[in-house]
């Protein structure tokens, strides 16, 4: 197309931006409104295929439906009805700005301030995208897709995203796509597989603050495991930021471009949106900030507990003998009935004795109870600072730490969690069935470090978590320590077999 060129009489062509296959981006002026737009022109002829239609017109479909300041507008869709190019022309609004890929080659540097901004302005406009019904991925998250302008002070400008010509839309999150686009280098595995969700923006996203970083493209940055390696002077917490956004494992990235705001801009450091884990009746409670992680619950005096414990179990005893006692006599009294010797003064003695003694232990168990309801509780805690592992006791007002390991907190390297379980079966070294095994394993975490292995509760607390309890502290662990949250599964001594020492 030549600038002499007009189509349907509105729109003359001034500028060719960017060619492919099939496609052409055309700076264009309105000769109605007296403005500059955009037209983008799929071609058919060579090397057309139908699913660039379908992009098209979902592009075109998905800009009609936004509404965005850093979202081109829709302004037009029409047949291109010339002998030369047959085809259709999406025309929208021209932003005249550069995009982040220019700024780069020309050797703008951004700071690590800028960065934070320009990350926070883009969720702000992915959260918008992908709270639409359906949702709209964008698949082309890349720093020629970005555009800067009017840049202030120490503000970052207008931040655009453009070329919505690989957007999908999905109902629902799970179903994915299976139209393979995107940029090498900027797209996730799963976007390879066909199976984009929402957080493949994400990685995308994070990929391309890391060319700003960087000034490498992502695809000729080394990688282990999958994941990408860079050095760059940023802070701790936003190289762990851009880590999580860039996991090449989908469950291990933010679960959303919200969460990953509040995570960019957390005061303490949190990087998941760990309240919904937490139990509503919980007793823990758990302070956090940068520096340092606090979990404090409460339990009763360890040698008050035990004797209030050896008195229970004594009445309880007590309260059986007194049962057992009571059906024996009943029994004694029917059967002395049936041989016709009853008598009628053994009967009310009986009965007296029986509820006299059940009444007075009765009343000791309540008030046993009572007791250990109002018996004081000392207050605990584990620590997990910038260098140690603590546990520390409030005893009489008197805070009192003991330092559990003099290995450095960043030498910790498993951190796993046992949910416990029961078994109700349990076989010996000869695989033959243990009368009686039933074996209880409480759920606990595991902290090991080297040689030095924590477990949470401690040993001889007596302090019971739930599972729903132990698996929220893991993962707020998990994130505070940058470790993956093991799963274990609980494994019973097995007995030895009975041997004969020697003489069968």
């Amino acid at each position: 197309m030549t600038t002499d060129i007009v189509l349907i009489d509105r729109y003359q062509i001034e500028e060719l931006l960017s060619q492919k296959a099939g496609r052409r981006t055309f700076l264009a002026k309105d000769l109605q409104a007296q403005v500059p737009v955009i037209i983008k022109l799929l071609r058919f002829g060579d090397g057309f295929e139908w699913d660039d239609l379908k992009l098209f017109e979902r592009e075109a479909a998905t800009l009609k439906n936004l509404d965005h300041p850093e979202i081109p507008k829709y302004l037009d869709y029409f047949e291109v009805n010339e002998v030369d190019t047959p085809g259709f022309a999406l025309v929208q609004s021209y932003i005249e700005a550069p995009s982040l890929a220019t700024l780069i080659t020309s050797g703008r540097k951004f700071s690590e301030a800028e960065m934070i901004e320009l990350a926070d302005r883009l969720l702000d406009l992915l959260t918008y995208l992908h709270q639409q019904h359906p949702p709209v991925i964008h698949r082309d998250i890349k720093p020629s897709n970005i555009l800067l302008g009017n840049r202030s002070g120490n503000s970052i400008g207008d931040v655009y995203l453009v070329d919505f010509g690989s957007v999908q839309t999905v109902a629902k999150k799970e179903e994915g796509t299976i139209t393979i686009v995107g940029s090498y280098g900027y797209i996730p595995l799963e976007q390879f597989g066909g199976q984009t969700t929402t957080a493949s923006d994400l990685y995308s996203l994070g990929m391309t603050l890391i060319y700003l970083l960087t000034g490498t493209h992502p695809a000729e940055l080394p990688q282990v495991d999958g994941r990408v390696k860079f050095n760059a002077e940023i802070s701790k917490q936003f190289e762990r930021w851009l880590e999580k956004m860039t996991h090449p494992h989908l469950d291990k990235r933010f679960d959303s471009a919200k969460v990953a705001q509040r995570a960019l801009k957390s005061e303490d450091g949190s990087y998941g949106d760990f309240d919904r884990l937490k139990p509503a009746h919980t007793q823990i409670r758990l302070e956090r900030d940068r520096k340092q992680l606090k979990i404090t619950w409460q339990e009763a005096n360890g040698v008050v507990s035990h004797v209030l414990n050896l008195t229970g179990c004594l009445l309880g005893t007590l309260l059986f003998f007194v049962a057992f006692l009571s059906i024996l006599g009943s029994l004694q009294i029917f059967i002395a009935t049936l041989s016709g010797i009853f008598s009628l003064m053994i009967f009310p003695a009986f009965i007296c004795s029986f509820l006299l003694s059940a009444v007075i232990l009765g009343k000791l168990w309540s008030w046993y109870q009572q007791i250990y309801k109002i018996i004081p509780k000392e207050s605990y805690s584990l620590v997990v600072d910038n260098h140690y592992i603590y546990n520390s006791r409030n005893h009489r007002n008197e805070r009192k730490s003991v330092k559990l390991s003099e290995h450095l907190r960043s030498q910790i390297k498993i951190l796993a969690y046992n949910p416990g379980y029961t078994f109700d079966k349990c076989l010996d070294t000869n695989g033959n069935l243990v009368q009686g095994s039933t074996i209880t394993i409480p759920p606990k975490l595991y902290l090991y470090c080297g040689s030095f292995e924590y477990s949470f509760p401690a040993q001889f607390s007596s302090a019971k978590f739930s599972q729903a309890e132990l698996w929220w502290l893991g993962q707020e662990l998990s994130d505070f320590l940058n470790l993956e949250l093991q799963v274990i599964y609980p494994t019973p001594k097995v007995p030895p077999a009975p041997s004969c020492g020697g003489g069968c």
